[in-house]
């Protein structure tokens, strides 16, 4: 996945569940929100991570399978209603036509080939199945050069045209967006970065960052912090 290796996602899975959006009830209830019904026969989450929406979905609607890239990340899954699989999103491990819902929340800029992974999900959803999808994308995509280099670490956050594009093979299709507001960049930094200069460089960034960002991204300094706005947008579509 875009060149981060095991012992990245290895040290990732300590913190992860630190960062601010990762477990945020408004947000996973907001995505949930989007289904057109409350029950699914086989569900599959394209990178589970450590659980944080599949311990909703597993209580709401019912059992579920997960894959993720970290075994050290599906390490932290502990409940009867789901099965953890390390696997590729790349390559699924199922057969043609074997899920009624798929999902997948913030992953597509850490993968390789993102169009790949939309045809692994296509292949393996049921006729008429949903396939719901949420990603941070930039506040407006006509800044989208920006938000890469204001986020660093060599990541292509997808556009809403270019996320609209994947989902060209859909019907009935749905879209919305979630706004995560003043969002701590200390705590998004703290728990997913350890090289000090690397952080800096990232702090240094987003206070040189151009005025519409700001204002897009209702930009506030404080002392020790900086707050944004940061969309996702959130899709659905069937089979």
């Amino acid at each position: 996945m875009k060149g981060y290796s095991e012992n990245y996602w290895a040290n990732r899975a300590v913190q992860y569940n630190k960062i601010s959006w990762v477990k945020n009830e408004d947000f996973i209830d907001a995505f949930l929100q989007m289904l057109p019904q409350k029950s699914f026969d086989s569900i599959l989450e394209v990178g589970i991570g450590t659980g944080a929406v599949a311990n909703k979905v597993s209580e709401i609607i019912g059992p579920l399978t997960g894959i993720d890239i970290s075994k050290e990340m599906i390490a932290k899954i502990n409940h009867p209603g789901i099965t953890p699989i390390v696997a590729n999103a790349h390559n699924l491990p199922f057969e043609d036509s074997s899920f009624e819902l798929i999902y997948m929340r913030n992953v597509i800029h850490y993968i390789d080939d993102p169009a790949m992974a939309f045809s692994e999900i296509y292949r393996c959803l049921k006729p008429n199945g949903c396939f719901l999808f949420s990603q941070v994308v930039p506040p407006d995509d006509s800044i989208s050069e920006e938000y890469d280099w204001l986020i660093g670490r060599d990541i292509h956050y997808p556009t809403q045209g270019e996320i609209i594009q994947l989902f060209s093979k859909y019907s009935s299709i749905n879209q919305g967006s979630f706004i995560l507001k003043n969002q701590s960049i200390m705590n998004w930094l703290n728990n997913t970065c350890n090289d000090k200069t690397q952080k800096q460089n990232t702090i240094d960034r987003h206070r040189r960052t151009s005025n519409e960002y700001k204002s897009l991204a209702n930009f506030k300094e404080t002392e020790d912090d900086i707050l944004v706005n940061i969309k996702h947008l959130m899709m659905i579509g069937n089979k």
